[in-house]
């Protein structure tokens, strides 16, 4: 009987578990950067300062692009107060998690209100949106 000789057996688990944390940390890094970028991108967006006081009644619209959600919104206003807020388009991430953020701006008839926990993005967006309909820009 030869004790050299070894029957190779594939992979030992040491080598499994250094491959299955390489595979994790590349993804972990990956998410990373993809949330910067889009943090990046949604602080980029621009922000109006609007006065409910100044804006006439009436129906305007938004539209706000970044890579990650589409958003389009019709903003209704009536003696100074915002009335309604319709979603016409929201197609991305956080789209639906960010929508109660409508509500809190009617009911305080303010834009700027604090952002939906695990949604911040999307809330950025939405701030954004309806800043950019009442100022009359595109």
């Amino acid at each position: 009987m030869n004790i050299y000789k070894r029957r190779r057996r594939g992979p030992d688990r040491t080598s499994i578990l250094m491959l299955i944390a390489l595979i994790c940390l590349m993804a972990g890094g990956y998410l990373i950067s993809r949330k910067k970028a889009r943090l990046k991108e949604a602080s980029s967006l621009p922000f109006y300062k609007v006065e409910m006081s100044q804006i006439a009644d009436g129906t305007y619209e938004g539209q706000t692009h970044t890579t990650f959600l589409h958003l389009k919104l019709n903003v209704t206003v009536e003696n100074h107060q915002l009335k309604k807020i319709d979603v016409l388009e929201n197609d991305g991430i956080d789209g639906e998690t960010a929508r109660p953020i409508l509500d809190k701006m009617i009911e305080q008839n303010e834009i700027v209100v604090p952002a939906i926990k695990g949604a911040e993005l999307g809330s950025l967006v939405y701030i954004s949106c309806v800043s950019t309909a009442l100022a009359g820009k595109k």
